[in-house]
């Protein structure tokens, strides 16, 4: 509102809340000194110009007392008491007292309270702030006025009082608005109106066609109700012996106004129906559809915002392009290189071993060898996990799907990772039910998944922990879960351990490419099951989910969608959507 008020207040500065109460009372009892004050003043000076004053003021003063007994005047103007001296020396005294004690717990209150007061006061001052000054300037011309008038037309001591007190009061008000409002004279109707222009020319179309719609409303109804009562006035003037006839005019009113609140009414389903139809486009959208419309026709007051929204899609849609465009690219590049670096790989592979076959090969010679073929094969490992990984990432990886006994399929892994397990010097924990658990998946691409969640483990487990290894069912959904407890400190979380060539041994010490985890969910997710990845400390846990494959007898089975709830793990139970519980686990190898 353009008042710019000084507040003494400071709500992050600690001080004490101050009590609205107490300021009340404090600021009352200042007006109440203020106004005693000044019409003591106004006495004392009406009593020096007119000594008999002060007969007619202890007149008053008996009489408002209460006192019964009469005045007798005199003949010079003055009254003179018909009770005796000693009676109206007492009431005399009983009153002044009484008003000296009442201006004293006024001033008791007025220092005791003086901090709630200026508090009270920053309140006053700040409600006067937002009224127009040509209100103010109105209000003390009609008070200035009034005075004038009742100090014309009238007389006697209380309306002199009371004048004063008015006076006083308009005063202080007056003083307290200057004082704390800078902008007194700065907050006035043209300023109120240029900041609403500005305002309005700031607002979208669609604000100002609703704004426009709501004064346009308001004028409408406001002039029917003028025109029915100054047409019911002039009907009555007219017609006075046809009254029916004066009814006429605010009848029609009436209608026209039922029918400017029925027109906005109707305007403002059309908004909320064309914004309806922009918040489903934009449900739409944050689903991945990104070639939703909406369907607003032209002449609604959202169609601006409605192709806004339809240049945002398109804009999200090019991005989207580009980075799928970008992404495969990198992956063709690398499944490129991935593929020329496999053929004299496989040759220095082949002559190295030719090399292991001389016979007169020094020890030394031998011992290099040696460590060129363990390098060299590892290097064909990498180049295998990025080719795999980029036919995944591609949609390029053949899949032969086929039912089978994942339990077994656990049990045979197991038992060809036999002496992985036993050099890892770890104790396994294996739980796998005997009741066939059947799923729909490729059975090498599974191995591979699970023999490199066990690879794993046996690579980055704390030595001489324990590895927990579940198979359950339950819902219609088959879950393996792996728990182990990782040697080095986990700094990354669940989800970005499961991104390409990431690795939780960041000082690199250990051996692996950082795409074990990548290949065992792109695998997974490919023959139509869940991965994921949860950390909660130091302990690391895995779980894989494929819906179960139920017979014809009961029924069909059972597709993953996205809400679909996990198994229960042991001891814990383990939610689909699993939360960043904390730093990530280290990768596979």
């Amino acid at each position: 509102m353009g008042t710019n008020l000084r507040s003494t207040e400071n709500a992050g500065s600690g001080e004490p809340r101050r009590n609205t109460f107490a300021g009340l009372l404090s600021w009352a009892s200042l007006l109440l000194l203020l106004c005693a004050a000044c019409c003591a003043a106004l006495f004392f000076i009406m009593v020096l110009v007119n000594p008999r004053m002060l007969g007619y003021a202890a007149s008053h003063l008996q009489q408002f007392a209460g006192s019964s007994s009469p005045t007798v005047p005199n003949m010079d103007g003055t009254f003179q008491a018909a009770l005796p001296y000693e009676e109206m020396v007492y009431t005399y005294t009983v009153q002044i007292v009484s008003a000296l004690a009442i201006l004293l717990t006024a001033l008791v209150l007025v220092f005791l309270f003086r901090q709630d007061r200026h508090a009270f006061e920053d309140l006053v001052a700040r409600g006067l702030g937002r009224i127009w000054v040509e209100v103010k300037l109105a209000a003390l011309c009609i008070l200035l006025m009034t005075g004038m008038t009742v100090l014309a037309w009238g007389s006697g001591t209380e309306k002199t009082y009371g004048i004063t007190i008015v006076c006083v009061l308009t005063v202080y008000l007056l003083c307290l608005d200057i004082s704390h409002n800078r902008r007194f004279f700065g907050h006035n109707i043209i300023h109120s109106v240029l900041i609403r222009v500005n305002h309005y020319h700031r607002m979208t179309t669609f604000e100002q066609r609703a704004v426009r719609r709501v004064y346009a409303t308001i004028g409408i109804v406001l002039a029917l109700i003028s025109l029915g009562i100054l047409g019911f006035a002039i009907a009555v003037n007219i017609f006075y012996n046809y009254e029916k006839f004066a009814f006429i005019i605010p009848f029609t009113a009436i209608v026209g106004i039922i029918g400017t609140v029925w027109w906005y009414i109707l305007a403002l389903k059309r908004d909320l129906r064309d914004w309806n139809l922009l918040m489903a486009q934009i449900t739409e959208m944050y689903g991945g559809d990104l070639n939703a419309v909406n369907h607003v026709p032209p002449t609604s007051n959202l169609y601006d915002c409605a192709m806004q929204l339809n240049m945002v899609r398109i804009g999200v849609q090019k991005a989207v392009e580009e980075g799928t465009k970008a992404d495969r690219t990198k992956i063709e590049l690398i499944t490129n290189v991935s593929h020329d670096i496999k053929t004299p790989l496989t040759s220095i592979i082949s002559y190295v071993e030719l090399l292991k076959k001389e016979p007169d090969l020094p020890p030394a010679a031998r011992d290099y060898v040696q460590t060129i073929s363990q390098k060299a094969q590892r290097l064909s490992g990498i180049v295998q996990d990025v080719f795999e990984v980029s036919k995944a990432a591609t949609g390029n990886i053949s899949l032969n799907l086929d039912d089978l006994d994942i339990g077994r399929l656990l049990r045979q892994t197991f038992g060809e990772m036999e002496e992985v397990m036993e050099r890892s010097q770890l104790q396994w924990r294996v739980d796998i039910p005997e009741t066939p658990m059947v799923v729909r998946a490729d059975g090498q691409r599974l191995y591979r998944v699970f023999q490199n969640l066990i690879r794993n483990c046996a690579q980055y487990s704390l030595e001489g922990s324990r590895v927990y290894v579940a198979l359950s069912a339950q819902g219609g959904v088959t879950q393996v879960s792996i728990r182990n407890i990782s040697k080095t400190e986990i700094t990354m979380n669940g989800e970005d351990l499961t991104a390409r060539f990431v690795r939780g041994d960041q000082n690199r010490t250990t051996e692996g490419s950082g795409l074990g985890l990548s290949i065992a969910k792109s695998f997974t997710e490919a023959c139509g099951g869940r991965f994921f990845v949860r950390t909660d400390g130091d302990l690391f846990i895995v779980t894989v989910q494929f819906p179960l494959v139920e017979n014809a007898s009961s029924g069909p089975a059972l597709t993953l969608e996205p809400e679909a709830a996990p198994m229960a793990e042991e001891p814990g139970a383990l939610i689909h959507n699993l939360p960043d519980a904390g730093p990530g686990s280290p990768p596979l190898t």
